[in-house]
């Protein structure tokens, strides 16, 4: 994709496409239904506490497995709008972009662990995070760039803007290693308890010793999609299909967590 055409990806509503999904309906819908669940959560937890202190713990109980459901639909929809958004704007990123607008702070730390996981077993030397320039997010203030640069922070990724563009985040992957969670934490548990192991903060990242449960490029471990094994012949080719193939990885994940 050119310059030009992520540029076009921090404006809130360009001519050509709507990143942001500020007047897309469904995506709309899907948030708002995600709210009210939240709300009817929120709702239910209250009069369950309520119930406890004036003794009465069935309905207590009761109440509380409400919430409970209540939250798991939340989830659900928010995880239906992740995928909406997701496949919508990834679907002309090239092999080494992926397009965080439009999720949630959670969402694309999850989705982009799985991202750079990819591209560290599959050797790639950078991938460019359109995290956008926060200039329509509340009060101004951004808020998926430092959530991505709290995700390199954990693994000892350098990071960048991208002098050309604000909006965009580059990520050095040569020798990184990262988590094996990062391929494998499904987003409730993340979304829940997103700390993860991390190496020695004072280490440079080639000094950073190897441990068993790091994706490194020297012992790729990425075997979602072996078929793609069959297309490396090329340089900057061998990765041609990565976005279509995680973009499918991403979404089945999301999928399993409905």
């Amino acid at each position: 994709m050119s310059n030009a055409a992520v540029a076009d990806r921090g404006a809130y509503l360009s001519q050509q496409k709507d990143y942001n999904h500020a007047t897309d309906t469904e995506y709309k819908r899907l948030r708002g239904l995600a709210d009210d669940a939240y709300k009817k959560r929120q709702t239910l937890s209250q009069q369950s506490q309520h119930a406890f202190k004036n003794g009465d713990k069935g309905e207590a109980h009761t109440l509380s497995e409400q919430a409970k459901e209540q939250l798991q639909v939340a989830e659900k929809y928010n995880m239906q709008a992740a995928e909406y958004v997701f496949t919508q704007n990834n679907a002309d990123s090239d092999s080494n972009e992926i397009d965080l607008h439009g999720l949630y702070t959670k969402e694309a730390q999850w989705i982009l662990q799985r991202r750079i996981a990819a591209g560290v077993a599959n050797q790639e030397q950078k991938l460019e995070v359109i995290v956008g320039k926060g200039i329509h997010s509340q009060n101004g203030i951004a808020k998926i760039k430092p959530a991505v640069e709290e995700l390199c922070q954990q693994a000892n990724l350098p990071n960048y803007v991208d002098p050309k563009n604000s909006g965009v985040l580059i990520i050095e992957l040569q020798n990184a290693q990262v988590p094996n969670s990062w391929q494998s934490m499904d987003y409730s548990t993340y979304a829940h308890n997103n700390t993860v192991s991390r190496p020695n903060q004072n280490a440079k990242p080639s000094q950073t010793r190897p441990q068993h449960n790091y994706v490194q490029q020297q012992q790729p471990q990425y075997q979602q999609q072996p078929q793609q094994q069959h297309n490396g012949n090329q340089g900057n080719n061998k990765n041609g299909d990565l976005v279509s193939t995680l973009l499918k990885f991403v979404c089945m994940c999301i999928k399993k967590n409905m």
